[in-house]
């Protein structure tokens, strides 16, 4: 064993913050995640959709073409280590006018404000609100205390659908067609 003095000031300094280096990396309480986004069109919403005023649209996650959630699920499961995560919530969102959209090319258009909504056979969960949408993308301002537990399982088995909501303006274009993809993104935790 080599007495303190036999080490350079040098040496002392870079075996000091080895020590360091490895106490932090060893203390980390940050659980794993893996983070994909998540896209969905909706089929769009009609003249006829709207009832006393609100208009809702919303979509199975896992009937998007390619099923991009699987795919998250799956790559999350082999970041995670290959095990299901132990948790998974929705960290940002964003909801933009699609191309195909008929005789309407705002959100403003159509909506006086917005509901962003995740819902299974048993409980529907809202997510996040847009007051006064505007443009052709707005992003989503999300509650930051949403209890994810009540469709954990659904979201662990990609069976859930993503919708929107909300009031619609007194008169919105005569034959419109309001087709909205959904920008998801999920973050899946150890």
């Amino acid at each position: 064993m080599r007495a303190i003095s036999e080490y350079t000031p040098g040496r002392f300094v870079l075996a000091a913050l080895g020590v360091l280096a490895l106490g932090i990396g060893a203390c980390g309480d940050d659980p794993v995640a893996y983070s994909e986004t998540v896209s969905l069109k909706l089929s769009g919403i009609k003249n006829g959709d709207i009832k006393n005023g609100q208009a809702e649209e919303e979509k199975e996650i896992s009937t998007e073409s390619g099923n991009p959630y699987g795919e998250f699920l799956k790559n999350a499961k082999a970041a995670l280590g290959g095990k299901d995560p132990g948790a998974i919530e929705l960290v940002s969102a964003f909801v933009r006018v699609h191309s195909d959209s008929k005789n309407v090319s705002a959100l403003e258009a159509v909506f006086t404000s917005l509901e962003l909504f995740l819902t299974t056979s048993n409980t529907t969960l809202p997510v996040g609100t847009v007051a006064n949408p505007s443009g052709t993308s707005i992003a989503v301002s999300l509650d930051e205390n949403i209890d994810y537990e009540p469709i954990f399982a659904n979201l662990l088995a990609g069976s859930f659908k993503g919708g929107v909501r909300g009031p619609t303006v007194a008169t919105p274009p005569a034959d419109f067609d309001l087709r909205l993809t959904l920008d998801l993104k999920f973050t899946a935790y150890e």
